[in-house]
């Protein structure tokens, strides 16, 4: 007998994390449980460790997409992305203001990967 899965536009769209929820000192701990591609590049589906209010909703499903600072912090921590399984910590350290109009999100970031790949590349000590 086969499963049967259902899913919904929905139950992810609304519960994006976008730049009206990050505030300096706002932070997440969650597992990355799935990833995908929208127009803006590559997203993450994410379970938060404890509620989260979007909206006006607590949910601990929430999504989390391509922002620049985010992909910097990840940089930074010596890896491309975030891969299925990774725990995290993520915390917005402060706004920068951009040519653009909207404020670069600036995050911090912790990892905890259960595979064999590295964490981090090696940086010198500074």
């Amino acid at each position: 007998m086969a499963n049967q899965l259902e899913g919904r536009t929905g139950d992810v769209a609304n519960n994006f994390l976008g730049s009206e929820f990050w505030r300096p000192g706002v932070s997440i701990d969650a597992t990355v449980m799935r990833k995908f591609e929208s127009v803006n590049g590559l997203c993450y589906a994410l379970e938060t460790n404890g509620p989260v209010d979007l909206n006006g909703e607590s949910t601990r499903e929430v999504a989390l997409g391509n922002l620049t600072g985010l992909r910097m912090a990840l940089q930074s921590a010596g890896v491309e992305d975030l891969e299925v399984e990774d725990k995290i910590a993520l915390e917005c350290t402060g706004l920068q203001p951009t040519s653009k109009g909207n404020p670069r999100i600036d995050f911090k970031i912790q990892i905890d990967r259960p595979s064999a790949q590295p964490q981090q590349s090696q940086k010198a000590a500074g």
